[in-house]
C-alpha cells in the first residue's frame, strides 16, 4: 500500500469517526463474553482454550499463557493443549521460551510428530530454517501428514523464498483443514513477498473470511489495498492490537494520503509509543509538519528517521520535497536524484522531479526524468500523464494526445478526470486546426 506523495490522489472517502471505537468495542465485547464463559465453566477445557487463543490473537500474551496452561491441565496435558501453550512463545518470537514450552511436549510425548513440529517452530523463531527442516523431516517420519506439520513446512519454505515448495505445503494444509486461516495467511505472505499482489490479496481475503477479527490479517490485507476498505481494515487492526506499531504507521500513511493530518499524526504518535525507533512513523510526522509549513520541525523528524535507517530513499525524497517547499529547487533536484539512485524501482522521486521541472517550464529536463522513469515503469499512468503535459507545453498536441490516452490505460493512481479534460483540450485544438485549414482551402 504505502501510498506516496505525488502518486497519491485523494480517492479515499472519510470514514465515520465512530468506526474505530465501534470495532474496538466489538472486540472487547467478544473477549468479555469469552471471559465470562470461562468463569462460568471453570472446569471446561474447551472454554478455557477458546478464551486463551482469543487473548493470544489480541496480543494479551501473559493472560493468554495463563489461561492456556489452565486449559492444558483440564485436558490432562494432551499434546495439542501443550502445543497451544507453546503458541504464545512463538507469537512473541522468543526462542528460549519457545524451546522451554516444547520441552513439556518432549517429556511426555517424545518422538511424536507434533513434538518435532514444536521444535521446528522454535527454530523458525530463531531463524534457523535448516534445523527446522530437520525436525520437520522427523515429524514426517513419525506420521506427520497433518495440518500443523504442513503449515510449519509452508512457513519454513516461505522464509527461504522457495515459492513452489511453500505453496505446495500450504495447499496440503488447506486440504487437511481449510477452515483454519493460517495456511491462507501464509500463502498471502508468500505471494506478497513474490510481488504477486493479486494472488496475495485473494489469499488474505480467504484468511479473513475464516477469522474476520484477526488484526494481523486485517493489517496485511489493509496495507495492500486502497481507499475506504484499506482504512477500515487498518483501523480494525489497530483497534484489536494497539501495540502493533506497523499497523499504526500504515494507517497514519493512509490518513495522510487522504488529507487527514490530525488523524495521521495520532496514528504516527501511537506507533512511536510502541516503537520509538519506527523510521516510517518518524518520517510520517515529518510529512505532517511539512504540510503544516513547519520546515524546521519536518527536518528534525526526517533526520531522526535517517538516524534509524541511514540512506532511506523515501526520507531522502521527503527532504527533496522540503527543499522544494522552501523554494530551494537546486537542492530539491539533488535529493530527488539521490533518492531515485537509491531506489530505482520506486517512481516517486523521478515523478516529483519531472513535475517540478514542468512547473519551471523546463520541459526538456522533465522529459529527461520521465525517460529514465519509463525505462523501469513503462506503463505507469502518472508518468505518462506528465509526459503528455510536457508535449502539450511544447505545442505537440498529437504526441500529447497519445500520452494522455496511454495514461488512461496505464497502471497505478491517476487523476482520471483531469487527464480526460486535458485530452479533450488537445483533441479540440486539433479539430479546430483542421476546420481552419479546410476553411482556408475553400
Amino acid at each position: 500500500m504505502h501510498l506516496r506523495s505525488l502518486l497519491v490522489l485523494a480517492l479515499v472517502a472519510p470514514l465515520t469517526t465512530a468506526l474505530l471505537p465501534a470495532h474496538a468495542g466489538a472486540q472487547e465485547n467478544d473477549l468479555a463474553t469469552l471471559r465470562q464463559a470461562a468463569r462460568d465453566n471453570r472446569r471446561d477445557g474447551g472454554a478455557q482454550t477458546r478464551l486463551g487463543l482469543a487473548l493470544l490473537r489480541a496480543g494479551h500474551y501473559r493472560e493468554a499463557e495463563r489461561v492456556l496452561k489452565t486449559a492444558a491441565r483440564l485436558h490432562d496435558e494432551s499434546i495439542e493443549s501443550l502445543f497451544d501453550v507453546a503458541r504464545v512463545a512463538f507469537a512473541q518470537e522468543d526462542y528460549r521460551r519457545s524451546r522451554g514450552a516444547c520441552r513439556a511436549l518432549e517429556r511426555k510425548y517424545a518422538g511424536q510428530s507434533l513434538t518435532h513440529v514444536c521444535r521446528a517452530r522454535a527454530f523458525l523463531v530463531w531463524n534457523r530454517s535448516g534445523r527446522a527442516f530437520e525436525e520437520l523431516e522427523a515429524a514426517t517420519a513419525a506420521g506427520g501428514d497433518h495440518f500443523e506439520a504442513h503449515l510449519a513446512l509452508g512457513d519454513a519454505y516461505r522464509l527461504r523464498a522457495e515459492v513452489s515448495e511453500s505453496e505446495q505445503a500450504y495447499r496440503r494444509a488447506i486440504e487437511l483443514n481449510g477452515q483454519r486461516p493460517e495456511p491462507h495467511f501464509g500463502l498471502g505472505l508468500l505471494y506478497a513477498n513474490a510481488r504477486r499482489n493479486q494472488d496475495a490479496i485473494r489469499a488474505f481475503r480467504a484468511a479473513l473470511q475464516r477469522d474476520s477479527d484477526d488484526p494481523e490479517i486485517q493489517y496485511e490485507l489493509g496495507r495492500m489495498l486502497e481507499g475506504a476498505e484499506a482504512r477500515r481494515l487498518l483501523a480494525a487492526a489497530v483497534a484489536g492490537r494497539p501495540d502493533m506499531a506497523q499497523a499504526q504507521t500504515a494507517l497514519g500513511e493512509l490518513e495522510l494520503a487522504a488529507g487527514n493530518a490530525e488523524a495521521a499524526k495520532t496514528a504516527f504518535e501511537a506507533a512511536l509509543q510502541v516503537n520509538a525507533r519506527d523510521a516510517s512513523a518518524l518520517a510520517g510526522l515529518g510529512q505532517v509538519a511539512l504540510q503544516a509549513g513547519d520546515h524546521e520541525g519536518a527536518m528534525t523528524r526526517f533526520n531522526e528517521a535517517l538516524e534509524v535507517v541511514p540512506n532511506n530513499p523515501h526520507v531522502v525524497f521527503l527532504i527533496g520535497q522540503l527543499h522544494q517547499a522552501k523554494g530551494e529547487t537546486r537542492e530539491a533536484y539533488e535529493q530527488y536524484r539521490r533518492a531515485a539512485a537509491m531506489a530505482p524501482n520506486e517512481p516517486e522521486a523521478l515523478l516529483a522531479a519531472a513535475s517540478l521541472a514542468l512547473e519551471q517550464d523546463r520541459d526538456v529536463l522533465a522529459t529527461g526524468f520521465l525517460d529514465s522513469l519509463l525505462r523501469n515503469h513503462a506503463n505507469l499512468a502518472a508518468a505518462l500523464a506528465l509526459y503528455g503535459d510536457a508535449m502539450k507545453a511544447r505545442g505537440d498536441r498529437t504526441r500529447a494526445r497519445e500520452y494522455y490516452q496511454r495514461a488512461l490505460r496505464g497502471d497505478g493512481p491517476l487523476d482520471r478526470p483531469a487527464v480526460e479534460a486535458k485530452l479533450r483540450e488537445v483533441s479540440t485544438q486539433r479539430t479546430r486546426g483542421r476546420r481552419v485549414q479546410n476553411a482556408t482551402r475553400r
